[in-house]
């Protein structure tokens, strides 16, 4: 090879580079850069908070940023905003003043259940009256209530942590969740006897680790780590609370006119990173059931986790399908559903919190777990 030939190319580009910089100011030279990297810079912050929030989210974002710059209308919209705070404060401020704010000098001793029973009966009249708060009717000290306030006083003391101890409760936890599987699918010959769960503390908590499960499971099966999951606009807030914690982008698509999932729009945002997506049935907002059938043959031919939300109607949905109701596909029976949270406080009537979690195999639940690295640390 000629080095020579090689290196006069270079000397000959060298020398007509420097003639054509040499037209310009050292520090214009110096400057160019710096000011291309800069707008490199905001031009990959611009896509970025566009490619989050979406386009028309991330238009009226700005326009409603570029509003709030009108002198006076940022003021305004503070003072309004003080305004219900002030409200909101001074609407409890009465209450809270008989309210102790530090250890009381002398114990109530005998006086505390007197205490709690005058205070519990400042509480609103509720039985048969709120609906969505509390699911079991009739008086607090007969019937149903009165066995699962002596079933909760047997076990208040309880730590479910250490299982060798607490033998009856690891029992009773594997039947809540072995029973609650079997209603939804467990029975099924595709499912393998693979079902699997936990209970937790209430939809929220089992939402959170089905997601947690589903992000990780993701992670291990096809190396996603910029995670993203898809819900309908009707979809319970525990997912975006999940999205936060767990550090998921989350899209919310509009609903059908049904107002249904829209199967069809929700695949229009699946992508190369998408972990999941979410089904209620039925949705809280409106007790409709989503196409969980559709749902899930689209996260099969996608590879992707399929959250079934069955917190409202995991305790419903069965029995009505039993007795001949014509309640369309909603559990593991239908392929694609990889994982279910089922409230057994609310049409389990059991009492707050408990709830519980489903996946279709060990697999994924396996994801749910934390696994402490060091022996001072106990998970």
């Amino acid at each position: 090879m000629d080095f020579s030939a090689l290196r006069s190319s270079l000397s000959s580009f060298r020398d007509s580079a420097n003639t054509f910089l040499s037209q310009f100011e050292p520090l214009a030279l110096l400057a160019l850069p710096l000011l291309t990297v800069f707008l490199a810079s905001g031009i990959r912050s611009c896509l970025s908070y566009v490619s989050d929030k979406g386009l028309k989210n991330a238009v009226i974002s700005l326009f409603m940023s570029s509003v709030k710059l009108i002198p006076g209308v940022r003021r305004y919209i503070d003072a309004e905003k003080q305004k219900v705070v002030d409200q909101l404060q001074s609407s409890g401020n009465s209450k809270r003043d008989s309210w102790l704010k530090e250890l009381p000098l002398k114990g109530l001793q005998g006086g505390v259940i007197d205490k709690l029973k005058q205070e519990k009966s400042n509480d609103a009249p509720w039985q048969g009256k709120c609906s969505g708060t509390v699911y079991i009717g009739g008086s607090e000290s007969e019937g149903h209530f009165s066995i699962i306030n002596e079933a909760c006083s047997m076990f208040a003391h309880t730590n479910p942590l250490h299982l060798d101890v607490f033998q009856s409760v690891v029992r009773f936890e594997a039947e809540v969740v072995a029973m609650t599987a079997a209603l939804l699918g467990s029975g099924e010959k595709d499912s393998a006897g693979q079902i699997c769960g936990n209970m937790t503390s209430g939809g929220t908590e089992s939402i959170l680790l089905a997601v947690k499960s589903s992000r990780d499971y993701m992670k291990s099966k096809k190396g996603i780590t910029r995670a993203e999951m898809i819900i309908p606009e009707s979809a319970h807030s525990a997912y975006d609370k999940a999205a936060q914690y767990f550090k998921i982008k989350l899209w919310r698509v509009p609903v059908n006119k049904e107002f249904q999932a829209d199967v069809k729009a929700i695949r229009r945002y699946i992508n190369r990173n998408t972990i999941l997506i979410v089904g209620s049935a039925p949705g809280f907002p409106h007790g409709i059931i989503d196409p969980i059938k559709e749902l899930g043959e689209l996260a099969s031919s996608y590879g992707i986790c399929f959250h079934v939300d069955l917190c409202l109607g995991g305790f419903v949905l069965p029995f009505a399908r039993k007795l001949g109701y014509p309640i369309p596909p909603f559990d593991f029976s239908v392929e694609g559903v990889t994982s279910m949270s089922v409230d057994v406080h609310k049409y389990g009537l059991a009492p707050k919190g408990t709830s519980v979690v489903l996946y279709r195999n060990h697999d994924i639940r396996k994801h749910q777990f934390v696994a402490g690295k060091t022996l001072s640390v106990l998970t």
